[in-house]
């Protein structure tokens, strides 16, 4: 006679990355989480009035949850807010890089895998973002130390089509191949080749060793910004083989300013998909 075993139950800090929608009352949502990776669950009657699960887990909340294991989706429970990020809700712009990073941390990571480093950096740069006066440089912060810590991080330091260590000067940088190439060695048949001024290798340089803190304690030009958002986001899709839904919602809250009602309902349907 065999027994069937037990569901297993646990309680998890996490970060929601995802909503959306099941049946009439219920919600499936995606944690970030330290110990478990990826965690799927669903939260019944969350969505009924005076639910007592609904308010805290919308997204972008650092929450404490009990989590029953199933075959097919968890079952969630007895959650509580850790940390509501308030700052990031009254400020549609902050709102919107959180939501990015977010969605990186949940790309970047995989069911039953555990990962403190990102979670405690998701964390660190969700706390920045609330309060800090250069958000663009937190997201550069983030999506270096996120590289770095997937093993994926840029080659700065020498030209990957010939290996040999760069000068001082304005280079160019392939997505492809994974880091900056000689201005001088350009790869035969390669299109997709970036400009990387010497400012802007400095910042990636400094960007890979240094704290949230530190980085978003430097400014930087609107060419160089410019040429790190490109560069990051080129790796990024790149090691992912995609880009991301919340790049689109956040450039067009740095855009068009005026319409953030509309963009902040666009941003409520597209987290649901």
């Amino acid at each position: 006679m065999t027994s069937k075993r037990r569901p297993v139950t646990y309680t998890t800090d996490g970060v929601v990355v995802r909503t959306s929608n099941l049946g009439e009352a219920d919600r499936i949502i995606t944690l970030v989480t330290p110990i478990h990776g990826i965690v799927r669950g669903v939260a019944k009657a969350a969505r009924k009035p005076g639910s007592k699960m609904g308010g805290h887990l919308d997204l972008l909340k650092h929450v404490s949850v009990s989590v029953r294991e199933t075959r097919t989706l968890h079952g969630l429970s007895q959650a509580s807010t850790v940390n509501g990020f308030r700052g990031l809700r009254d400020d549609l712009d902050r709102f919107s890089r959180g939501a990015y990073i977010s969605e990186m941390a949940e790309r970047f990571s995989v069911e039953s895998g555990a990962n403190q480093p990102l979670f405690r950096l998701l964390i660190d740069v969700l706390s920045a973002l609330e309060v800090s006066d250069n958000p663009e440089m937190a997201i550069h912060f983030y999506e270096m130390r996120l590289l770095q810590l997937s093993g994926f991080a840029p080659e700065l330091s020498r030209c990957v089509e010939t290996g040999v260590e760069l000068e001082q000067a304005n280079h160019l940088y392939s997505a492809d191949r994974g880091g900056l190439v000689n201005n001088e060695s350009r790869p035969v048949g390669e299109t997709a080749l970036l400009p990387a001024s010497l400012n802007t290798i400095k910042l990636l340089r400094f960007l890979s060793r240094v704290d949230v803190v530190q980085a978003t304690a430097m400014k930087s030009g609107e060419d160089e910004n410019r040429q790190l958002s490109r560069i990051l986001r080129a790796h990024i899709h790149h090691v992912l083989d995609r880009g991301l839904r919340s790049e689109a919602f956040m450039d067009e809250v740095r855009t068009r300013p005026g319409h953030a009602n509309g963009i902040r309902r666009t941003m409520s349907d597209s987290s649901s998909e």
